[in-house]
């Protein structure tokens, strides 16, 4: 049995995530901010939905197309570097955020029990499907589809983003492992449980904190995150 205040304050985390994915939402679709690269608009939808009302704020000075329209008004920089570190970290982060919804649910739906079975099958599992993410991201961002595209995808990703991915998922990894082994050992997580999600928000977070210096330091190497032709560029 889960105590109380833990169920409630789940279920008050997950609404702030909500709600937060309602306003940029309704920003992006009801008030015409599209993104110039299609698939940002989910990457910032998923980030708001875990990290909350501070993503809200991420979005507002460095996703929202109209806030790069404002900057080119008053005659300041395009793409301030924290700009691009940040769109950089929540893409990945959004990658790992999908990648674990999609692996726990499968892994639910066949009875993988975290307290019984090992830890590292549903890590593998929310690892391989992070990248997959990464790479079909990569693959429908532009236009065309072929073969050759594939390969684009692949390697884009492996240069830009593997780095990035691999260290939020440690920092989220960690986290759950402590979840299930000390922190709530006697709560049996599984994903038809709140509380559980709101773990999963948790380690989310912590994975973002953990990526954003890796994330400075591509960009500091001069590594282009992004596709070449923006308007913001």
């Amino acid at each position: 049995m889960q105590p109380t205040w833990l169920v409630a304050l789940s279920w008050a985390s997950l609404a702030v995530g909500v709600v937060s994915f309602a306003v940029v939402l309704a920003d992006t679709y009801l008030r015409g901010n599209r993104q110039p690269v299609r698939v940002m608009e989910i990457v910032w939808l998923v980030t708001v939905l875990y990290i909350g009302p501070a993503a809200v704020r991420l979005y507002w000075n460095w996703g929202r197309p109209e806030a790069f329209s404002q900057r080119r008004q008053e005659d300041q920089p395009r793409r301030p570097r924290r700009g691009i570190v940040v769109t950089h970290v929540s893409r990945c982060g959004a990658h790992c955020a999908l990648g674990f919804i999609v692996a726990e649910v499968a892994l639910y739906a066949v009875r993988f029990d975290p307290a019984e079975d090992p830890l590292w099958v549903a890590y593998a599992g929310d690892y391989l499907t992070a990248v997959t993410i990464a790479m079909l991201f990569r693959y429908f961002a532009g236009p065309g589809r072929s073969l050759t595209k594939v390969w684009h995808a692949l390697s884009s990703v492996g240069r830009m983003e593997l780095l990035t991915i691999t260290v939020f998922e440690v920092a989220l990894f960690v986290w759950l492992t402590l979840a299930h082994r000390v922190v709530f050992p006697e709560l049996h997580l599984q994903p038809d449980s709140p509380t559980f999600w709101f773990a999963g928000q948790l380690g989310l977070i912590a994975g973002f904190v953990a990526a954003w210096p890796t994330a400075s330091w591509q960009l500091g190497r001069r590594l282009r995150f992004e596709p070449r032709r923006l308007p913001y560029d």
